[in-house]
């Protein structure tokens, strides 16, 4: 039987660099907060040739944003290396 989909993940942030997705990796699991990481090929097209880079994507539990910013906020990220979606 085919599982009913609940909407229970949100998108929350999404980076290029793999430095700040282990800090945020490392942020979320100190303070308990579920995640699933999609990662996806982006292909960019550059003076004749494309360029392709990955890009990380942080999926949170609905009830958990509150608990994700307050970890984000402590880590001092760059503003232009983290993407927030909410």
């Amino acid at each position: 039987m085919a599982e009913k989909k609940q909407g229970r993940e949100v998108a929350f942030a999404e980076t290029y660099d793999e430095a700040v997705k282990k800090a945020i990796e490392k942020a979320f699991l100190k303070k308990g907060v579920s995640y699933l990481i999609k990662v996806d090929k982006v292909r960019d097209m550059k003076k004749g040739h494309f360029e392709s880079r990955l890009k990380y994507s942080f999926h949170i539990n609905r009830l958990q944003i509150e608990e994700a910013k307050a970890a984000l906020t402590v880590q001092n990220l760059e503003e232009n290396s983290v993407h927030y979606l909410i």
